[in-house]
C-alpha cells in the first residue's frame, strides 16, 4: 500500500470539497430503506474516506478506498443503520492514514468514532512476540465489542471482503490470515448468529489453505450430482405435497446444500467415508408461525420414519446466539437418509444475518431474544477481560467460548442456561454468578446429589449447594472444567488464596523470629519501618510478608535486619518462644495442609513448614523429609495441638502382613466396618506364598484411636503384624 496524504491534508481537502457521489451500487440499496438526511451523512464519510486514503493503492492496483466501499455494501445489503456503514467506510482510516479518532469524534459523532477505533489497530503496542501482539490487537478489538455490538459486524465485514480477495496476498500470508479466519472469526460470526457470513468465511479459508482438497470434494459432489438431484426432487415434492394435503400453507421446501468445508468437516471428525456424508440428504421447511413449525414436524414423522435421538428442539431451547429451528433426522423412500429443519421465515432470516438482522434501520429500537443472548455474551467479555493475565490467555478464553457444542440445563426456577458439551456443575455455577462458583460445595441433579466433576446432559436440572464458608478452591477443578469463565473464576480464586495463605504464612515465620528477642512486629511503624522496609528492597509490609510466605526471603535474615532497624541485639536461646497452635485445623486463621509423606493425626508431635506453593504443611517430627531439618530451616516451627482438633478426622496409613489365604481382607474389613471407619486407599502385595501385605489408609479422630484399632486387627489369628506407617516410600 502507497503512502497516504498527511491528515491535516485530508481535513482541509475534505472541508474544501462538496460530498463525492456515492457508487452507485451503494446508493442504490441505501436509497431504499434510509431518510436523504441519512443518506448525506454516508455520502460524507464516503468523501472523508476518499480523500484519507487518496494515493493508497491495494495488491491488485485498485485505488484503496474501493475495500471499504465493499465493507460498506455488504452491511447496506444487511440493511445497517447510517453510523455503521460510515463506520465500514471510515474503518481503516486511524489505522492507515494517520487521522485522530477525536476528527472523527467532531465531524460524525461518538457512536462513528468508537466503532472505527474499535475496529481498527490504532495503538499497538510493540513486542517482540508477534502472537502476543496479535492477541493484544483482539483483545482491543474484543473489548469494543462489548460496549458496541456494531464493532463485530464492521469486523466481520471487513474480514469477508478481505478474504474474496485473498488471491492478491503474499502466499505466507494467506495461511495466516485463512487459519485466523477459521480459528477464530468464522465461529464469532456464529456465535453471533450471522449464518450466511460464517459460511462464506470459512468456504474461503478452507480453499485457500487446502487448494487441492477443496478441489476434490467439489469434483466428487459435481459427479454425484446428476442422482442426487432426481431424489432431492422427489423427496422435496413429497414433503411439500403432505405439508399441503394436512393445510400447512405457504410451506416453502427447500435442498439444502452441504458446502465444501461442512463436508470436510464431517469427513474429519466423524471419520464417515465421503459417500457416506454425501448421501445424507438436507432440507429446510420454512413456515409463517411457530404454530405451523411443530404442526409441520408432526406431519413429516407420520410419513417418514424419525431415527433415533436425533431430534432436537431450538425453538424451546434456542442456541446460545439466539439460532432457532427444529431439527429432525428421518428416512424417506424407506432407504435415504434425510435431515430436515423447520423454521419460521423470521427465524431463517435471523439465522442467516443474525444480531445484524437487531441493529437494522427499522429495528434498531426493538430487542429480541437474539439480541439479547449476543449482548450478554459480548458483555462477559469485559470480565474475561479483568480476569486475564495476558493478552494471550484472553484471546484463549474467547476461542474456547465460541466452541459451538452445546449442552441446555436447567435451573430449579426454571431458567435455561446453555453451556459447552463436556460442563460440570462447577462450570454451571459460574455461568449462573461469580460468587454461586466461589461458594459451590456441592450438586444436585435432577435431585439427586452428584460429583461436582459430573458431565452434565441437555435437559437436566441443576441445583447447586453453597456454603458462605466453603472449603479452598481445589486446583484439581481445573482439569475438569470447559468453560474459560470456570477457569478464569477458580485460577483467580487458587491466586487469591495462595497470596493470602503466604500474607498469613509470612506473618507466623516474622513473629516467630521475633518473638526471640520478646518484640512484637506492631512495633515497628512509621519511618522506622520505612527504613528497615527501604533497606530489604520491598515497597511495603504487605510485599514483605507475602515473599516470606513463598519462600522468596528467609525469615531469620528479615529478621536481622528488623533488629537493627530498632538496634536490638539477637538473642540466641530460644526457648522462650511459644509453640503455634492448630486450632480446628487451623493457624490463626490460615488454613492447613496435612503432609502426605508422614500422615501426621491429632496426637503425634508435629512441626510446621512454610511451603512455597502449599501453604502452611504440618508434619509429623519423625517425617524423613524434615527430622534433618528441624533447628536448621528458618521455615519450620514448633506447633502444638489444641483439643478443638479432636472432632475432625485424619488419614493414618498402616501396614499388615497376614496369612495368605480365602477371606482375610473381609474379615479384616469388618473390623473397619462395624468401627464406622472410612478406608480411603488399599494396596495388597504377595509377599511369598504364605503370606500378604496390605498397605492400608485410614480415617482416624487420633492417635489414640488408631492404637485401639490396631490392637483388634493384631488379635486376628491370621495377622502377623500390624504397624503404622509413618515415612511412605
Amino acid at each position: 500500500m502507497s503512502e497516504s496524504i498527511l491528515p491535516n491534508q485530508v481535513l482541509n481537502n475534505f472541508s474544501n470539497s462538496k460530498p463525492l457521489r456515492l457508487p452507485t451500487h451503494l446508493y442504490k440499496v441505501t436509497k431504499d430503506y434510509l431518510k436523504p438526511k441519512d443518506i448525506n451523512k454516508i455520502q460524507k464519510a464516503y468523501t472523508f474516506a476518499y480523500y484519507a486514503h487518496d494515493g493508497q493503492t491495494r495488491k491488485d492496483g485498485s485505488a484503496y478506498v474501493s475495500h471499504p466501499i465493499e465493507v460498506a455494501k455488504i452491511l447496506a445489503d444487511l440493511k445497517m443503520d447510517p453510523d455503521t456503514i460510515c463506520s465500514a467506510l471510515l474503518h481503516d482510516v486511524l489505522e492507515d492514514c494517520g487521522v485522530q479518532k477525536n476528527s472523527l469524534l467532531q465531524i460524525f459523532g461518538k457512536d462513528v468514532a468508537n466503532i472505527v477505533d474499535g475496529v481498527s489497530k490504532l495503538g499497538k503496542i510493540e513486542m517482540q512476540d508477534k502472537a502476543e501482539r496479535d492477541a493484544n490487537n483482539f483483545q482491543k478489538m474484543a473489548l469494543a465489542m462489548a460496549k458496541d455490538v456494531r464493532v463485530i459486524l464492521v469486523k466481520l465485514c471487513d474480514r469477508l471482503h478481505n478474504m474474496r480477495t485473498i488471491e492478491w496476498m503474499p502466499r505466507h500470508k494467506q495461511i495466516i490470515k485463512s487459519k485466523e479466519t477459521l480459528d477464530m472469526y468464522g465461529p464469532l460470526a456464529l456465535r453471533v448468529g450471522m449464518e450466511s457470513i460464517r459460511s462464506e468465511l470459512e468456504e474461503l479459508a478452507f480453499k485457500c489453505i487446502h487448494p487441492l482438497r477443496a478441489k476434490m470434494i467439489e469434483s466428487a459432489v459435481l459427479k454425484s450430482s446428476g442422482g442426487r438431484k432426481k431424489i432431492v426432487t422427489k423427496i422435496r415434492k413429497e414433503l411439500k405435497s403432505h405439508l399441503k394435503q394436512n393445510n400447512v400453507e405457504g410451506a416453502a421446501v427447500k435442498g439444502r446444500e452441504k458446502g465444501v468445508y461442512s463436508i470436510y468437516k464431517k469427513i474429519k471428525t466423524k471419520r464417515k467415508p465421503f459417500s457416506e456424508i454425501l448421501d445424507v440428504y438436507g432440507f429446510r421447511i420454512l413456515v409463517d408461525s411457530v404454530d405451523d413449525c411443530y404442526r409441520a414436524l408432526g406431519i413429516i414423522h407420520n410419513y417418514f420414519k424419525p431415527i433415533e435421538n436425533r431430534f432436537k428442539d431450538y425453538i424451546a431451547i434456542p442456541k446460545s446466539n439466539g439460532y432457532q429451528a427444529l431439527h429432525t433426522s428421518l428416512l424417506a423412500l424407506d432407504a435415504f437418509p434425510i435431515e430436515v429443519q423447520v423454521q419460521t421465515r423470521s427465524m431463517f432470516n435471523s439465522a442467516n444475518i443474525g444480531i445484524a438482522a437487531h441493529w437494522g434501520y427499522k429495528t434498531s429500537e426493538s430487542s429480541t431474544g437474539l439480541d439479547i443472548k449476543a449482548t450478554k455474551w459480548l458483555s462477559s467479555i469485559v470480565d474475561m477481560h479483568k480476569r486475564s493475565d495476558s493478552s494471550s490467555e484472553f484471546v484463549e478464553s474467547i476461542k474456547t467460548d465460541l466452541d459451538p457444542n452445546e449442552v441446555y440445563l436447567f435451573s430449579p426456577k426454571g431458567n435455561i442456561f446453555p453451556l459447552k458439551v463436556g460442563a460440570t456443575p462447577i462450570d454451571f455455577a459460574y455461568e449462573v454468578h461469580t460468587d454461586l462458583g466461589e461458594k459451590i460445595v456441592g450438586c444436585r441433579v435432577n435431585r439427586k446429589e452428584v460429583p461436582l466433576n459430573i458431565e452434565l446432559e441437555t435437559g437436566q436440572t441443576v441445583e447447586i449447594i453453597t456454603s458462605d464458608t466453603p472449603p479452598p478452591a481445589d486446583p484439581s477443578w481445573l482439569n475438569f472444567v470447559v468453560t474459560s469463565k470456570a477457569r478464569k473464576g477458580i485460577t483467580a480464586l487458587l491466586r487469591n488464596q495462595k497470596i493470602s495463605a503466604a500474607r498469613k504464612a509470612g506473618k507466623l515465620l516474622l513473629e516467630s523470629e521475633l518473638k526471640r528477642t520478646g518484640h512484637d512486629l506492631n512495633e515497628f511503624r512509621g519511618s522506622s519501618l520505612k527504613r528497615i522496609l527501604k533497606s530489604i528492597g520491598t515497597p511495603s509490609l504487605d510485599k514483605l510478608l507475602v515473599d516470606l510466605g513463598l519462600g522468596k526471603k528467609t525469615g531469620n535474615i528479615i529478621a536481622e535486619r528488623f533488629y537493627s532497624g530498632l538496634k536490638i541485639r539477637k538473642i540466641e536461646e530460644d526457648n522462650n518462644v511459644d509453640p503455634l497452635k492448630i486450632d480446628d485445623n487451623h493457624i490463626e486463621g490460615v488454613p492447613i495442609v496435612f503432609a502426605r509423606c508422614c500422615h501426621p493425626i491429632f496426637g503425634d508431635q508435629v512441626i510446621t513448614h512454610s511451603d512455597t506453593e502449599r501453604g502452611l504443611v504440618i508434619h509429623n517430627k519423625q517425617c524423613k523429609q524434615i527430622e534433618k531439618r528441624i533447628g536448621r530451616d528458618p521455615r519450620l516451627l514448633e506447633t502444638i495441638w489444641l483439643d478443638t482438633n479432636r472432632k475432625h478426622e485424619y488419614i493414618a496409613c498402616i501396614n499388615v502382613i497376614t496369612e495368605n489365604r480365602v477371606g482375610v481382607l473381609a474379615d479384616m474389613l469388618s473390623i473397619f466396618t462395624k468401627e464406622g471407619i472410612n478406608v480411603v486407599n488399599l494396596n495388597t502385595k504377595e509377599i511369598d506364598k504364605r503370606f500378604t501385605g496390605f498397605l492400608i489408609e485410614l480415617e482416624v479422630s487420633d492417635k489414640d484411636y488408631l492404637s485401639s484399632i490396631m490392637a483388634k486387627i493384631r488379635a486376628k489369628k491370621f495377622t502377623s503384624s500390624c504397624k503404622r506407617v509413618i515415612n511412605k516410600q
